[in-house]
């Protein structure tokens, strides 16, 4: 990964552990939650993987990953 990779990974997780808080979103194993937000923050960055916020793209970046969030939340919620 290049450094603006790993740089844009972290910013996703912070994000998505940020909405998370503010949701209420809990699990009783805190190390598997937190290994789910990285996962979540993967399968964010690979789905916007050829976007380039504010250039090509609609929605800014915090829309997205907080509507992201959201939908992860529901789905893991509904298990």
């Amino acid at each position: 990964m290049t450094n603006k990779q790993v740089y844009s990974l972290c910013e996703a997780v912070a994000d998505i552990a940020y909405i998370a808080s503010k949701e209420n979103y809990e699990i009783k194993d805190s190390r598997r939650k937190f290994a789910q937000f990285i996962e979540w923050a993967r399968e964010f960055e690979l789905i916007h993987r050829n976007i380039e916020w504010g250039l090509n793209f609609e929605p800014q970046y915090i829309d997205s990953i907080y509507h992201f969030t959201i939908f992860k939340i529901n789905q893991w919620s509904n298990l």
